[in-house]
């Protein structure tokens, strides 16, 4: 969607939109969806009367599924940890950054206080062994993680830092890139922990519902 074609969306149909957009993606897992089922999704929202038939009074059918892919959904991770324009509608289930500090630095690491950051994620942990800068993202974004620990680690060299890359059962981190990432990692004296997310079963799925 333009940001002409978005301005003749009032504001509160738009908001309405997400929600009810979120909402089912969140019903349906979305995360553990394979790709082909996501494309087949985009052209059930379409026509769904509290997603694209709300659109497309101001759109082409075509335009509303270029927005929801490219809009709310893109973002859609984003939002479950809150963060990104469309935060206020994640439903805060993604990965806590406490979750991802303890699988990082262990279970008795304290996320510190007002650390929490964005692009990428990272916060500030500490654990007995002194303060550790955690950051977290996908497999895609993983040159910018390394980037954010280097840095952090230029301007505090006692810290250590630890590299989280983010899975989910339909978008894991394949072989070939976990090879890489633990080379890069070593060689920038980081470490390398992978998160995925639990795999949980829907009752929707279980049904067989699209």
């Amino acid at each position: 969607m333009s940001r002409a074609d978005s301005r003749r969306v009032p504001p509160e149909q738009i908001d309405a939109v997400v929600k009810a957009l979120y909402a089912e993606a969140d019903r349906l897992g979305w995360e553990h969806l394979p790709p082909q089922r996501r494309t087949a999704l985009y052209d059930t929202w379409v026509i769904d009367p509290q997603i694209g038939a709300v659109l497309t009074e101001f759109m082409t059918a075509e335009t509303a599924r270029s927005w929801i892919k490219d809009g709310p959904m893109k973002e859609y991770r984003r939002a479950r940890q809150g963060a990104g324009r469309y935060a206020r509608f994640g439903s805060g289930q993604g990965p806590s950054a406490a979750q991802i500090v303890a699988h990082a630095a262990g279970p008795q690491a304290v996320l510190v206080g007002d650390t929490l950051g964005v692009k990428p994620f990272h916060c500030l942990a500490c654990t007995d062994a002194g303060s550790t800068f955690v950051t977290w993202g996908e497999a895609r974004n993983f040159r910018h993680l390394v980037w954010a620990a280097l840095n952090h680690l230029a301007d505090n060299p006692a810290n250590s830092a630890v590299v989280v890359i983010t899975e989910t059962m339909a978008e894991p981190a394949t072989a070939a890139e976990k090879a890489l990432q633990r080379i890069v990692a070593e060689r920038c004296s980081l470490e390398l922990r992978y998160y995925r997310a639990a795999n949980q079963r829907r009752a929707a799925e279980n049904r067989g519902d699209q």
